[in-house]
């Protein structure tokens, strides 16, 4: 028996469970399941899991990753500097530096995932690390609503055009995620591996976001995550041929 693919499948099983858990109890009562630990135990379950999912190689850039953008947040929160005046609430603890630790699993989620696209579109290092530093900001368009306002993750210390989040938030997010990119593609250099969890997971995240922004009335972060997930879809359809 291969014990490292049952531990997979068994934790794949548990993250189907809570995803459909949550877009469920979100899209019915408007309320989280097992409000924050649900939320924390669902991030660090996807992270561990992905983990497990990726070659050996792999690690190495999802860890960078996630460790640089704690950092960023961790400058973010006690400097302002970045993405704007914001502190993280309760709702993620346990939180190190103002920031909650599961931010770690979430940054690494969510470049793993870009990563896995980018892998499909084959554009040359420095258009693919702006390719990715734009695909990391649409992916924040989506979640940042949602996170701030009814999951309640942080909260924002100064008003914002976009859904009350400053725009600089977004300029942000890109600069840090094209400096991860920058790393990946010109110091680590090591191609991503195509991997089915990765893809699976962050398309999970997409649409577990989508279906809450459109429940909680964010109709313009709703559709950048239907576009988000559109892409997804037409990005892997071509890939297996189907659009040839």
């Amino acid at each position: 028996m291969n014990w490292h693919k049952m531990v997979i499948r068994m934790l794949a099983a548990l993250f189907l469970f809570m995803l459909c858990g949550a877009i469920t109890s979100h899209l019915l009562w408007h309320q989280a399941p097992l409000q924050g630990f649900g939320s924390a135990s669902f991030l660090y379950l996807a992270g561990v899991l992905l983990l497990l999912a990726v070659e050996q190689q792999e690690r190495l850039p999802l860890g960078l990753a996630g460790l640089t953008g704690f950092i960023a947040e961790v400058i973010g929160v006690r400097y302002g500097w970045l993405f704007g005046e914001y502190r993280y609430t309760e709702v993620l603890a346990p939180n190190w530096l103002g920031t909650p630790i599961v931010m770690i699993f979430a940054w690494l989620l969510l470049i793993g995932y870009v990563r896995q696209m980018l892998m499909r579109v084959r554009l040359p290092a420095g258009a693919e690390i702006m390719l990715g530093g734009v695909w990391m900001t649409a992916i924040d368009l989506l979640i940042d609503p949602v996170a701030a306002h009814p999951f309640n993750f942080w909260n924002w210390l100064e008003a914002g055009a976009y859904y009350g989040i400053p725009l600089h938030n977004f300029f942000g997010w890109f600069f840090v995620s094209v400096v991860i990119f920058s790393v990946d593609k010109l110091i680590v250099r090591r191609p991503a591996l195509e991997n089915y969890w990765a893809c699976m997971i962050g398309l999970s995240i997409i649409v577990l976001y989508t279906c809450c922004a459109f429940a909680y009335g964010y109709y313009v972060a709703g559709s950048v995550g239907a576009g988000l997930g559109l892409i997804h879809f037409i990005l892997v359809w071509w890939r297996k041929g189907f659009l040839d």
